[in-house]
Parts: C-alpha cells; structure tokens; sequence
C-alpha cells in the first residue's frame, strides 16, 4: 500500500521507488502482487508518467485510509510499549450519572501522562457481557445476582430510588409520596436497568397499579421525557436532575442498589486500570441516609 501511495503521489515508479527506499523491481513486484489481490491495474505508463486506472482511482482513498490506519496502529501500539500511552475502557451502566466520575477523571488525567480513554454506557445485561469479552478493562455498575463469577468487585455506595416527577408535579410538594398514590400514574420504565422488574414486583406486593407506558434507555433520554410530561419515573437519588425536575422518596418502599467497580478475575490490569482503581475506591462517594 505504501509503494501504491507513492507512485499514485509521484506519478513515476523510479521517484517512488527512491522515497520508499527500495529498488525500483522490488517496488514494481510490490504493485504488481497488490494489482494481482484486487483483480487488475492500477497504473498505466504513458511515458515518464504513470497515471492510476479507473481501478487505482476507486481504490486510492481506500487505501490511503487503511494504511493511515495501519501506521496508527502501528504508532499507538508502540506507545504503548514504550509506556507513553495508557490505554483505559471504561463502561458504565446506563443508569449511573457520568457526573459522578468528572473529578475522577480529570484526577486520573492529570496524574496519569498519556492517558487515552474510552468511556462507553450500556444496558446491564449489555455491559457484563462486553466486560466479559473484554471491551472493557474497567465496569461500573450494579450488584446482582447474575454476576459472573469471573468479575471481582469493590463497593463504591448505595443509592435509594425515588420518584422523578416535575416541579408542577402534585408529587413535588409532599415530603414523601405514599405508595398508594402511585397508582393510575403514567410511568416511563428504564429499559435494560435492574430496578425496572424490582418496582414492578413491589409495586404487585403492595397492589399499587401505575400506568407503565413508555420507555427510555438512557437517564438522559429518562429526563427528557419527564420534562416533556409523558409521566414519572424512578431514578437514583444521587443522579442529577435537570431544571423543572425533581425527586421524591416512597413511603414503605425499599427500592435501591449497590453501585460496584469490577474487572475480570485472571485478566492483566494494565497501570491505567489499576490508578482508576486505586482512585475510585478511595473516593469519598455519596452516603445514603436512611429512610424514615
């Protein structure tokens, strides 16, 4: 591709040749063993000049981009070798608020040279299943009892759920919603979060009835819909809410979560994983109070 580029660039095999190094037979033996892979030429002669065919012209910016590509791969993985670069995944479950990990990384960034991050949200049953084939060096995400046995885990806090409900909300202005008033409510689920099927098998304990309607697959599209008045929903205590939002615990209604840091058991922890380790279980993560 690079002996391609070259006499594309330059026009003549002889000045190709002399930029890439090589003898001029070696570069021609190149270019023709490429021609011979994509099904015919690339160049026609016309004197001094080489000129690409209608083929070389559909392949030039196909090639141009594999081999940047290429070099890049090639550049990156030598960073890291060399230890300039950190590599670091991180996903996140789609209900935890990336607001909570800002200092965090901006700390990890200024403490770690060559950082480059990744930092990707999904579904639960999603993200352990990335984790696991390892897209992720680093999960946040919930404690559940489907957890593979591969996954080591720390704690980083509890959260309660509470009922996300405009400020023009009749909700809004009680201190605590009593479960019975839930019924007849229109409700947006979370679609793929762990509380979803929990308040719903509470909600049947306690024969309380709201209209699950609508669904959201993120906390931002979760917002959104709220805002929009399409009903209320349930949200982590300590996500942030938007402007005209608000939220409210439930009476006698024990719905929350434990929020977990994992890695896989048996895998490397490369020196990006271990300072965001070190750095989120050290941090000072919201404390829930109990409910009265």
């Amino acid at each position: 591709m690079r002996y391609f580029l070259a006499v594309a660039r330059t026009r003549n095999f002889t000045r190709a040749a002399e930029e890439c190094n090589v003898s001029q037979p070696s570069l021609t033996r190149a270019i023709q063993k490429l021609e011979g892979e994509l099904g015919g030429p690339l160049f026609r002669r016309e004197h001094s000049l080489s000129h690409l065919t209608d083929l070389g012209r559909i392949m030039l910016p196909h090639l141009e981009q594999t081999y940047a590509a290429a070099q890049a791969a090639k550049s990156l993985a030598e960073g890291v070798r060399k230890g300039s670069l950190a590599p670091l995944s991180i996903g996140v479950t789609a209900s935890f608020a990336a607001d909570h990990l800002v200092d965090l990384l901006e700390r990890l960034n200024l403490s770690l040279d060559g950082l480059e991050l990744t930092l990707a949200t999904a579904a639960h049953a999603h993200l352990v299943r990335d984790m696991m084939h390892g897209d992720f060096d680093v999960a946040i995400l919930e404690e559940a009892a489907d957890l593979p046995e591969r996954l080591r885990s720390w704690q980083l806090f509890r959260e309660r759920y509470q009922v996300l409900c405009r400020t023009d909300h009749p909700f809004a202005q009680l201190n605590a919603i009593e479960p019975a008033l839930l019924s007849g409510e229109i409700w947006i689920d979370r679609s793929g979060c762990l509380s979803s099927p929990r308040f719903h098998q509470l909600c049947a304990l306690a024969d309380v009835k709201p209209v699950f309607r609508h669904r959201a697959g993120s906390e931002a599209h979760l917002q959104r819909m709220v805002l929009a008045g399409l009903g209320c929903a349930l949200s982590p205590e300590n996500v942030p809410v938007e402007d005209g939002l608000t939220l409210r615990p439930v009476h006698d209604l024990d719905l929350s979560r434990t929020v977990l840091v994992a890695t896989v058991i048996g895998r490397r922890v490369s020196a990006a994983s271990d300072a965001f380790l070190k750095a989120a279980r050290a941090r000072a993560w919201p404390v829930t109070e109990q409910q009265g």
